[in-house]
């Protein structure tokens, strides 16, 4: 392609990624710049959608445009408009230090949401706005909340708004394969309660942060948990005196840093020396922080550390191994770990390949922590540990218009005729149990790049999807 047409693109995208929607503060503002600035020039009327469950900010962008064949099942062309969150902004060095600020280099255009997953809805906007009249009526679908659990395409799907039978091509990046199937994932919330331990002196605690390296849920493998990490040491110094502790920031990333404070410069240099060179650790002896002169029981973190090691074991050992996904079993990732008056809550998220049912992994999960229950209990503290949410598993139809589709685009654009499976979970499952025949298909890469800092997407990837939709917009 080159010229006009990819400046314009590259343009295109730098302005999505540089509008922000992290996944907690919405997509409104990003929704309305796709339908006032790309859309709407093309004379294609978009809607923006608030959700009435999360709040104004949180909008699906929707629009139809009909096609020369009435008679065929429409094509939905969707794509999540959200993004995790940063982390550390220091962390993007190839934008400066601020995510939010697109920067090309070479084939790669780095920033929040470049691979996962802004352009490939920038792709098909633009390949719908160059089609005057698309062979099938054509529905353009922008959501919101994918990244906290397919929160967007759960509310179309119970709207009764998706057409039946549709063919709905799913945007994720997959270095141009066809995804035809993907693991699920189920999220939990485990909440530990115990008498906080009460210091006479009173306390000038030193906080320090135990280093990880952040990576895809779906590959916890590629990454380094600092959440792990600080348990396991902390485990090893239950003499050091925690009084708070805080890791990660979102259920479905590798937690890259692990907050602990402890009760005072002594007991963190303590710390420091037994852990030497095992972790890294980041000590800030400045930085002092009014506490209430409690310490967590070293024994709850002990038994914390304990259910995190055995949850580890039996991800390994449950169901199957399929060995298409690497990691080719249940994977598990804790996530999100925050201490507060008298209590611990970890947010762990398990991805379920598709032959394990969802109900054999609740039932071993909960023998598990039933054991883990009676243990906290004997010890005189409180456990609860309960489901969040569960998103389903994904399987094409191998003989579905879709896939056919696909197939014959690609080898019309001169692209492999490849198929491929995907480690995360994506909105396909959600849309075949509408009723829907769905695939996975985006530019770019995902294993070890997204939701990671310093994601980037592939430009000369994003112009071969854009003459992809076209070919799907205008023969498909």
């Amino acid at each position: 392609m080159g010229g006009p047409i990819e400046s314009a693109l590259i343009e295109q995208c730098r302005r999505l990624i540089a509008t922000p929607s992290v996944t907690t503060e919405g997509t409104r503002a990003v929704a309305e710049l796709c339908a006032r600035e790309i859309l709407g020039p093309a004379g294609i009327d978009a809607q923006t959608v608030a959700s009435p469950r999360h709040g104004p900010s949180q909008v699906n962008l929707r629009a139809q445009v009909p096609g020369a064949d009435p008679s065929l099942p429409p094509l939905v062309l969707s794509t999540h408009l959200d993004t995790v969150s940063p982390g550390d902004p220091a962390l993007w060095t190839e934008c400066g230090g601020d995510p939010f600020n697109p920067t090309a280099a070479g084939d790669r255009l780095y920033g929040l949401g470049a691979a996962d997953v802004k352009p490939d809805f920038l792709v098909k906007a633009m390949a719908l706005a160059a089609t005057p009249t698309p062979r099938r009526t054509v529905y353009l679908i922008g959501t919101f909340g994918e990244e906290r659990g397919l929160l967007g395409a759960k509310e179309l799907a119970d709207s009764g708004t998706l057409p039946p039978g549709g063919l709905a091509f799913v945007g994720e990046p997959s270095g141009l394969a066809v995804i035809s199937s993907h693991k699920g994932l189920a999220v939990f919330d485990l909440a530990i309660g115990f008498e906080p331990v009460r210091e006479h002196a009173p306390l000038a605690p030193a906080r320090l942060a135990v280093i990880g390296r952040a990576a895809h849920s779906s590959t916890p493998h590629l990454g380094d948990n600092a959440i792990v990490r600080a348990l396991e040491r902390l485990v090893q110094c239950p003499g050091a005196g925690v009084v708070s502790i805080r890791g990660g920031d979102a259920v479905n990333k590798v937690p890259a840093r692990c907050e602990v404070t402890l009760a005072g410069a002594v007991a963190a240099q303590k710390f420091l020396s037994a852990v030497k060179n095992a972790i890294a650790v980041e000590m800030s002896p400045s930085d002092r922080v009014a506490e209430d002169g409690t310490l967590i029981p070293p024994a709850t973190l002990a038994l914390l550390a304990q259910f995190v090691r055995e949850l580890d074991g039996f991800a390994a050992n449950a169901g199957p191994p399929e060995p298409d996904y690497a990691p080719p079993t249940l994977t598990c990732n804790p996530a999100v770990l925050r201490s507060e008056a008298g209590g611990l809550r970890l947010q762990f998220e398990l991805r379920l390949p598709p032959r394990l049912a969802l109900g054999e992994l609740r039932q071993g999960l909960y023998q598990l922590a039933d054991t883990f229950a009676d243990s906290a209990l004997r010890s005189g503290f409180r456990w609860s540990l309960h489901e969040e949410r569960a998103n389903p598993a994904f399987r094409a139809n191998v003989e579905g218009a879709a896939l056919a589709a696909a197939m014959e685009a690609l080898g019309r654009c001169g692209l492999p005729r490849r198929t491929a499976i995907k480690m995360g979970c994506t909105e396909a499952g959600v849309y075949a149990a509408a009723g829907l025949d769905p695939v996975v298909f985006g530019p770019g890469p995902s294993i070890g790049v997204i939701h990671a800092p310093n994601e980037y997407a592939v430009i000369s990837e994003l112009a071969a999807a854009l003459n992809f939709y076209r070919e799907l917009l205008v023969r498909a």
